[in-house]
């Protein structure tokens, strides 16, 4: 079961998932990032350092949502992406569309270098 803590820092919005995104947990997925693009929040971290698995359609939501945050000037950076979920990147094509860090704070700071 997918579990989204969130965090507003600035104009930033980091989201920190635990468990799995799975086909139960994309509602909850969606439904987070709708409430940011609600609240006119389009520079987001996704923190992944607590996700054991993501399924294609997971990959596909984060891909919809980039491009929803990009078309209203944001963008969306990804942390802690585990072994399994780079190989997902790549085999589906997606990895040179995310910028992804080791940490929060280096994607924080991504975001204030680009100001």
């Amino acid at each position: 079961m997918l579990k989204v803590d969130r965090c507003d820092t600035g104009k930033v919005t980091i989201l920190r998932l635990s468990g799995d995104i799975d086909e139960y947990g994309i509602g909850l997925l969606r439904s987070q990032f709708m409430s940011c693009m609600r609240e006119n929040r389009s520079h987001i971290v996704v923190n992944m350092c607590g996700v054991q698995f993501i399924s294609y359609m997971g990959v596909g939501v984060l891909v919809e949502r980039l491009r929803q945050c990009r078309n209203n000037q944001g963008d969306m950076k990804l942390v802690g992406i585990n072994l399994y979920a780079e190989r997902l990147f790549r085999t589906v094509g997606v990895t040179k569309l995310f910028q992804t860090f080791e940490s929060e704070n280096q994607a924080l700071h991504a975001y204030q270098d680009a100001a």
